[in-house]
């Protein structure tokens, strides 16, 4: 049992090599990054070290991925960064998609428990901003064991943040929020209703601060 154990890490030592080494004909990929072998990717994309791409991501041209990321569940459009230890994490069947032309700045958290669309041109600035899409109150509250994900217990709903939205650093974007396009949320924040498109918001809960006008 043992030895199988031992030989069977050899073999998937081997394999994970030979996969990165075909990658690396074709992207450029940092030292000690652990990659999934269902990765999907379109064009050029640059990896950073100590990266982990789990399962089901898929990379479109010129995307960059921070050193020390951890990406699951995602599809990223061109020419999008994501920064030093940004996590991808969740539980349950949801899935992050962000277009082309954004940006999500360093250690940011981006929760997969349920879907999360980002647009383009969006930018998330770091750090510690976290798109979470469940809540785990009533779990908390009832004493229900951590084990239980019971949906009536654990709640999801998606977050949608439309093109051309500035988030600053700091930030907590709850559960079933819309964030519409041309907006900017302040640093330090926590957004617990919908924002309207061309609004500067900002605080705890977030309000509005002035209506942009944006063309």
């Amino acid at each position: 049992m043992v030895l199988d154990y031992y030989i069977n890490r050899f073999r998937e030592a081997i394999i994970q090599a030979i996969f990165q080494f075909g990658l690396r004909r074709k992207h450029q990929i940092g030292k000690n990054c652990s990659i999934s072998r269902d990765l999907r990717t379109s064009g050029r994309v640059t990896i950073g070290n100590d990266a982990v791409i789990s399962n089901n991501v898929v990379l479109n041209n010129g995307v960059i991925i921070g050193r020390g990321s951890l990406l699951s569940n995602i599809a990223i459009g061109e020419n999008t960064q994501i920064e030093l230890g940004v996590i991808c994490t969740g539980y349950g069947e949801g899935r992050i998609i962000i277009g082309r032309e954004s940006y999500i700045g360093i250690y940011n958290i981006l929760d997969w428990s349920d879907n999360i669309i980002v647009g383009n041109h969006v930018h998330v600035a770091g750090p510690a901003t976290g798109l979470w899409t469940h809540s785990s109150v009533k779990q908390c509250l009832n004493g229900m064991p951590l084990a239980n994900k019971h949906i009536d217990y654990r709640t999801t709903a998606p977050i949608t943040i439309e093109d051309n939205v500035y988030i600053g650093g700091n930030c907590i974007i709850y559960p079933g929020i819309t964030i519409h396009h041309h907006s900017i949320v302040a640093p330090n924040s926590v957004v617990d209703k919908n924002v309207e498109s061309q609004s500067f918001v900002g605080g705890v809960p977030a309000k509005l601060i002035r209506k942009l006008g944006v063309e």
